[in-house]
């Protein structure tokens, strides 16, 4: 083989090197753009999500822990949460938010509220936070409404239909 073809298949080889460098130089660059664009569109949806829970959540933390009326500002946003939960929310959300909306009408003892409030923040947090926390219903709400529980287990007992129960309560949704 002459030096010539041989500089010829080397030209060849550098070329066509350069042609698949480029190409997916340039798929890589879609592929981030489109990585970024994903991202910023999660950002805007977990801006939304902070913004929906936050007023509800102070909301129900009012509920437990003082005598206050609602003010009618905090009336429209549970009004405006109702709504935009079912779009916004996770499946565990919403069924956690149901679930205790479902109870209050029927009056669950104290212990229950709480288990139903917990399992709501819980699912909150699973879904603008992380999902794979390990934090519990105890550590979560703390001393300050744990101190007024009939009985702690209601917040370690996996089974919530155990708790009622437990608390001699038949929740209104199918077990």
């Amino acid at each position: 083989m002459s030096a010539v073809a041989i500089a010829i298949i080397a030209a060849g080889a550098s070329i066509t090197s350069a042609v698949v460098s480029g190409l997916y130089a340039r798929s890589a660059r879609r592929f981030d753009l489109r990585a970024q664009q994903a991202s910023e569109a999660r950002s805007r949806i977990d801006l939304q999500k902070r913004q929906m829970y936050e007023p509800m959540i102070d909301l129900l933390e009012r509920m437990f822990r003082t005598d206050d009326v609602p003010t009618p500002e905090h009336l429209e946003h549970k009004r405006h949460f109702d709504t935009w939960v079912n779009v916004y929310g996770s499946d565990g959300v919403i069924v956690a938010y149901s679930r205790f909306l479902q109870a209050l009408p029927h009056q669950p003892p104290f212990d229950v509220q709480i288990r139903l409030y917990a399992d709501f923040l819980l699912e909150v947090r699973k879904d603008i936070g992380d999902p794979h926390s390990t934090v519990d219903r105890l550590q979560m709400l703390g001393p300050t409404v744990t101190t007024n529980l009939v009985d702690r287990m209601s917040l370690t007992e996996p089974d919530l239909n155990t708790v009622c129960r437990r608390h001699g309560w038949t929740p209104p949704w199918p077990p």
